[in-house]
């Protein structure tokens, strides 16, 4: 009862500060990030998506090209959050809550920039020779609060080895179970649990090799499941083009008004639309959290600044996924089918593939949870490593991928106590960032010197 009682206190204050209170911050300090580096996110929006494809091997210190590093960083945020979290969002705020994510990609944009620039000026060479880099160490270096920096990293480090693992973990293995025959699993073995051994078994393979090897694998499996899962949404949209201008008026419409109920859909009001908007896009592109730019700061780069800005696109890159799964829901006309989650993404893609539309869903649920935990294993080690040293980055790759095996049990608390500490993550790190953002513009001033001093050289 005790127990009982204590997880619907956790999952009651989670969903709490995950709704108004985290939106205000997020919202709040984006604007006025925006307003103080002058809209930087709209002003070289152009120029970050051409360093983004020009910018590949790099030259410079560094472990992993940037382009390995776009890929890693976005390995970890194009999760089955842009699956089942997308849907959501239609489902709790209407077709509104597309443009409203819209708005908080762009915010998230500039959050993620600065991040990045911060990480990579003050990152550091490890023993074993990786670059490291995120918010504990300039909170250590600039504020030189080395108890805070370590509350950080501790906070992260938890949260993905006993949140990010399980409940990956269990989101695959449950859309495993609810398309592949069980029957052949003995009763006294939860249902799950092989498809968590097979899947923990795959993550070992690749974690254990440390930040190449993870880099290498990202490089490949990202960019694949990214085409293989659009293509799929664009076929589906083709064969309704007709109804796609009906569908951005829809969505224009109800950004602003009340969306009223229609067949399943319970109907939303316009503080709905934008509150589930806003907060799904910011949970899937991780703005504010710190954990992109560990991936970023081990990039090969002699500007960081560009580096920055590639970082910038990456969350653009990551929000056309979430809105694609939206656009299938909306186009589709199953968002009034009163289904959430990866089930309303599921009938989505059924009305185009029909008995094979859960199949194709299970297999981008698998990819973009396997290239989640790949990607979080090294945030955790990262942060592990800045308390206890580098020799527990092995430790740490090897206690991850036995968590994974724990995916098979009820995760729900699981769930709540990570938004907890992702919570947690964001308020320290953008309090921190406020108060040194001043270093943000000499850093900035410095960078775009060298660079033009390169390109008059050249």
């Amino acid at each position: 009862m005790i127990f009982d009682k204590s997880a619907e206190f956790i999952q009651q204050a989670a969903s709490w500060l995950w709704s108004y209170p985290m939106i205000i911050v997020l919202f709040s300090v984006g604007i006025y990030f925006t307003i103080r580096l002058k809209g930087l996110q709209f002003r070289t929006f152009i120029k970050a998506s051409k360093l983004t494809y020009k910018t590949r091997t790099g030259v410079g210190k560094g472990n992993i090209s940037p382009l390995q590093s776009l890929f890693g960083a976005l390995g970890g945020m194009v999760g089955n959050g842009n699956i089942a979290g997308a849907a959501t969002a239609v489902f709790m705020g209407g077709p509104g809550a597309l443009l409203w994510m819209w708005v908080g990609a762009f915010i998230g944009m500039i959050i993620v920039f600065i991040e990045t620039l911060l990480a990579l000026k003050y990152r550091i060479k490890d023993k074993d020779g990786t670059y490291s880099g995120g918010p504990m160490y300039y909170i250590q270096k600039v504020l030189k609060i080395k108890w805070l920096a370590v509350a950080f990293s501790l906070a992260m480090g938890l949260k993905t080895l006993f949140g990010t693992s399980l409940v990956q973990s269990n989101s695959i293995s449950l859309a495993a179970v609810s398309i592949i025959d069980v029957s052949w699993i003995p009763g006294w073995i939860p249902v799950q649990l092989p498809f968590c051994l097979i899947l923990a078994f795959l993550t070992w393979l690749v974690v254990i090799g440390g930040l190449k090897t993870i880099a290498r694998v990202l490089e490949k499996v990202t960019p694949l499941m990214i085409l293989i899962y659009i293509s799929l949404i664009l076929i589906i949209i083709f064969a309704k083009i007709d109804l796609l201008t009906e569908v951005f008026a829809l969505v224009f419409n109800n950004a602003f008004t009340a969306s009223s109920a229609s067949g399943g859909f319970a109907g939303a009001t316009v503080i709905m639309v934008i509150r589930y908007g806003i907060a799904r896009g910011f949970y899937s592109n991780e703005a504010g959290t710190g954990s992109s730019p560990m991936m970023y700061s081990a990039a090969r780069v002699d500007n960081i600044y560009h580096q920055s800005l590639v970082s910038m696109f990456g969350v653009f890159i990551d929000t056309i996924i979430s809105s694609a799964t939206i656009m299938a829901i909306l186009i589709t006309g199953v968002w009034t089918s009163g289904l959430t989650s990866t089930a309303l993404t599921t009938a989505a893609f059924n009305t185009q593939f029909g008995e094979y539309g859960g199949l194709l869903i299970l297999l981008s649920s698998f990819l973009f949870g396997y290239s989640t935990l790949i990607a979080w294993c090294f945030y955790g080690e990262q942060c592990f490593a800045f308390i206890w040293g580098s020799n527990v980055k092995k430790v740490f790759r090897w206690m991850f991928s036995l968590a994974i095996l724990l995916g098979f049990m009820q995760v729900e608390t699981i769930w709540s106590i990570a938004d907890i500490l992702n919570a947690t993550l964001i308020l320290i790190n953008l309090s921190v960032i406020v108060i040194i953002l001043k270093y943000v513009f000499e850093i900035m001033r410095l960078n775009k010197l060298k660079a033009n001093n390169n390109s008059q050289m050249q």
